[in-house]
């Protein structure tokens, strides 16, 4: 899984090592990491706001297919079954499906925890640090601070004993990675002047319960997915909505990812909780952006017009050739619904034949 992480790891450093350059080496910024990371969270909305953007459509479109699908749920509680051939039905009948409006949240997931890597792994993506000098510098760290090589914590090890002490990794022999000694202190140089701090707290430490001013970063975390959730909730309901079982399932939806996203905050670096801070206030300017280009209410008047005259369709009856009892072929008028349930039944039968088992006929 690691190695998963470290491929989606690998563009995301190559975008966090730009966001710092420019902060850092060009405007200059106090806590030009914590800025890098605003930055690199503004971009990664950017890229994904076309997605956005459909999962606002999706969320209005399902306030006018709710109704149906309770109706099928409940039509069919009974019959598993049948609810989901008619659920399937009902899909291919309408285009919707349930799963477009959570591609946006999906693609965040692979972002975290590539982003994660990155965190610990500085050196490697955000650096780019030659793998050479890197197991140089790892095995060093490893026997000062007794950790394994291939730990996930090395690398931020490595950055605090090249702080605390650059001259002890600046002796070191650095013949077997293949640089000049003037190459490999270079390296250590840029090590030494990476800044991943702010106000005492490293951000790769992981927050606690236990009171600290790193306790004020998942609080900070968690307040804003609070505050970004119900403004969601606000841009993409309608004027028109009081489906009580919507905003049931709404406020349900924001306790899940309250509490999901809070344990987060304190089981994965202090750095994840600031860029899950950032994607909030981010996503409360997106989700504004979003109301003014897609009028929920239209979406939904829209939607419903489409149901309608599929309804109407439905009832419209068609005159079509079926056997009767003997076999006999005769016309018959059948509703839209009846013509779809009859070439069901036919399909079926035409698979039981295609799949039936051949009877034993090797008795004596």
């Amino acid at each position: 899984m690691s190695a998963i992480w470290g491929i989606i790891a690998t563009p995301l450093g190559f975008i966090m090592r730009w966001c710092y350059l420019l902060v850092n080496d060009l405007l200059h910024l106090p806590v030009s990491y914590v800025f890098a990371l605003f930055l690199f969270t503004l971009l990664t909305k950017v890229l994904l706001f076309p997605l956005s953007l459909k999962q606002q459509r999706s969320s209005a479109v399902m306030q006018a297919y709710q109704p149906l699908i309770n109706e099928i749920n409940q039509k069919y509680a009974d019959n598993p079954k049948k609810k989901q051939e008619e659920m399937t039905k009902f899909q291919n009948e309408y285009g919707y499906s349930p799963m477009s409006g959570c591609l946006p949240l999906l693609i965040q997931f692979p972002i975290i925890f590539g982003l994660i890597e990155v965190v610990y792994k500085p050196l490697t993506y955000m650096l780019r640090i030659p793998k050479e000098i890197v197991e140089v510098l790892n095995s060093e760290a490893s026997q000062l601070a007794g950790l394994e090589k291939n730990s996930r914590y090395i690398e931020t090890k490595v950055i605090e004993l090249i702080k605390n002490s650059s001259g002890r990794f600046l002796s070191l022999d650095a013949s077997s990675s293949g640089f000049s000694r003037t190459e490999f202190a270079g390296y250590v140089s840029r090590i030494e002047n990476l800044n991943m701090s702010i106000g005492g707290i490293d951000l790769w430490e992981t927050p606690s319960l236990k009171w600290s001013i790193m306790l004020l970063i998942p609080i900070f975390s968690i307040s804003t997915i609070i505050i970004s959730s119900l403004i969601t909730q606000w841009a993409t309901r309608g004027h028109a909505e009081k489906n009580k079982q919507m905003q049931t399932t709404n406020i349900i939806m924001i306790a899940f990812s309250t509490i999901m996203f809070g344990f987060m905050s304190f089981t994965l670096p202090a750095a994840f909780g600031l860029y899950w801070g950032f994607s909030n206030i981010v996503l409360i300017g997106q989700s504004i952006i979003l109301r003014k280009i897609v009028n929920a209410d239209t979406v939904r008047k829209q939607a419903e017009e489409k149901i309608a005259e599929k309804k109407k369709q439905q009832k419209e009856s068609k005159t079509v050739k079926v056997k009767d009892k003997t076999g006999k072929l005769e016309n018959k008028e059948l509703s839209a619904d009846e013509l779809a349930r009859y070439r069901l039944q036919k399909a079926r039968e035409l698979d039981d034949k295609r799949y039936a088992m051949p009877e034993d006929n090797d008795e004596e």
